[in-house]
């Protein structure tokens, strides 16, 4: 098939919207038509043609986002049709069709569950531009449809409500911070520079996304402590070596001997008080300017023993 008919139907395909995706079938019947036009000059049978450019279209339409058993159907119905005006057999051709759809490549399948992601991820990008924009309550699936340049059933077929889709992109925000950390700690051997990383890793992060957390704050009674629960429980699990290198340290006299889940749980609390400061103070700065103070507070403490304390201190307490 010539690059130029998969270009043809590359691009009628992506400027085919989902709720239309029945008129996207006598553009492609054109298209086959064109073909069989052509097919003298290159000397193809006509069954030949229409093997070749189903192969094709299949591929393409399980690919994009318009994908869905009813247009396959109609695509297919319509092939037999315009192959009959051309004296193909029907029922050769509906047999080899079948035969050809058996052992196409699980390419197909790949080809199609990337579809599936790739509007998923799009669904998912719109929703966050949304909820970060409006706040749960106000945020709409047909305002998160039109960011994501889909029809609002397209939408639906993926998330059945505004609150599942929330839930989603909380769960994929979990997700993405479990991923990055454990790319971004452990690198160093020595555990106050292991937890120096988790510190600066989860302020990041935080920062990253704080239009979302902030929606997550807002919606405290709702959705925050489900979440800050959820959260934690996946830390827990996404560090599982960080356990044994603190309980490493303990025994090399590098820390004191506490309950690792007990410490761990007020890290993450600390942590947490200064995002929302943070947060109720505008977002103003770099929430990374505040890793030095949590690192000092949460490994040394803010309170000078009195045989150490001075009569002056240059240090001053900043409100």
């Amino acid at each position: 098939m010539k690059t130029s008919v998969i270009n043809d139907v590359q691009r009628l395909l992506a400027q085919t919207k989902p709720h239309k995706d029945a008129f996207a079938v006598p553009e492609l019947m054109l298209l086959l038509q064109r073909e069989f036009e052509h097919a003298p000059q290159r000397r193809q049978k006509p069954h030949e043609i229409v093997l070749d450019f189903v192969d094709m279209v299949a591929h393409a339409i399980i690919a994009s986002p318009i994908y869905s058993d009813t247009l396959m159907r109609e695509f297919y119905r319509s092939v037999l049709d315009l192959a009959a005006d051309q004296g193909v057999s029907r029922e050769e051709l509906a047999e080899d069709l079948l035969f050809q759809s058996i052992h196409r490549p699980k390419e197909l399948e790949r080809a199609k569950r990337r579809g599936q992601q790739d509007a998923r991820a799009r669904i998912l990008q719109a929703a966050l531009e949304e909820f970060s924009d409006k706040g749960f309550h106000h945020a709409t699936i047909d305002s998160m449809a039109e960011r994501a340049s889909m029809a609002k059933g397209t939408v639906y077929r993926y998330f059945k409500t505004k609150e599942e889709l929330f839930n989603a992109l909380k769960d994929a925000k979990i997700q993405e911070f479990v991923e990055m950390a454990r790319t971004e700690v452990g690198r160093e051997g020595d555990i106050l520079r292991i937890l120096e990383n988790v510190i600066k890793t989860y302020l990041g992060f935080f920062e990253k996304n704080s239009s979302f957390f902030k929606v997550i704050i807002q919606e405290q009674k709702e959705f925050g402590r489900e979440f800050s629960e959820k959260f934690i429980h996946e830390l827990i699990l996404a560090f599982p070596g960080l356990k044994r290198a603190c309980w490493k340290a303990s025994r090399q006299g590098r820390l004191k001997q506490m309950n690792y889940f007990t410490v761990f749980f007020g890290i993450v609390g600390f942590m947490n008080g200064v995002i929302q400061k943070w947060l109720h103070d505008g977002a103003v700065g770099s929430l990374l300017d505040e890793a030095e103070t949590v690192k000092e507070v949460l490994f040394y403490g803010f309170a000078i023993p009195a045989d150490q304390a001075k009569e002056t201190n240059p240090l001053k307490v900043i409100s």
